[in-house]
């Protein structure tokens, strides 16, 4: 036996099943600064772009391609060559204004995922302020968007409340119209 590092584990290899990936807050300044580069370093990494989309929703009045604009713009920002990032937003990025309703996102999300043919597995990111938090959990589930054909996953960033019982009482709100297993808290 030959003394010295052990031999590495072979990494897991990681099966990330077709999705869409609802962005709310998608023109904010974490979205553009730290989510929308994230996401492409992700995405290209691991060569994700034929089973993901992206939807950015926020309140601006923007149409897809000025929502690519505006992320093609912070992934040159981040370092990503302009081409390459133009060709990215174009493939994966769309966007859709909350001004026009819930209603109007669900059937967004339901052309986004027919065009791409995925199979109604969706994650929402509520990259959005506190304030909007209860608003935006009820819209979803008021149309139907806490439930799908595959798999519901809600993430919020963070501050989950702003004391024990804000913390509280979003817990609450989310558990009406989500299971434990399907939210996820990010805090940094």
């Amino acid at each position: 036996m030959t003394s010295g590092t052990p031999p590495r584990p072979a990494a897991a290899t990681v099966e990330i099943e077709p999705h869409l990936l609802v962005l709310f807050g998608a023109t904010g300044d974490l979205a553009k600064r730290k989510l929308i580069p994230a996401l492409y370093s992700l995405l290209k990494r691991r060569d994700f772009h034929d089973t993901t989309r992206v939807l950015g929703v926020a309140t601006s009045q923007l149409e897809d391609d000025g929502y690519r604009d505006l992320a093609r713009k912070a992934l040159v920002e981040s370092g990503v060559d302009e081409e390459e990032a133009s060709s990215w937003c174009a493939e994966i990025i769309s966007y859709q204004s909350i001004k026009a309703g819930f209603d109007q996102l669900a059937q967004r999300i339901d052309d986004i995922e027919s065009a791409a043919d995925l199979p109604g597995n969706r994650a929402f990111y509520l990259a959005i302020p506190p304030s909007v938090f209860d608003d935006t959990i009820e819209g979803l589930a008021s149309v139907g968007l806490d439930t799908s054909s595959g798999w519901t996953r809600v993430v919020v960033e963070k501050p989950f409340g702003v004391d024990f019982e804000s913390a509280r009482q979003l817990n609450e709100l989310l558990h009406r119209w989500f299971d434990e297993s399907q939210i996820y808290r990010i805090d940094h």
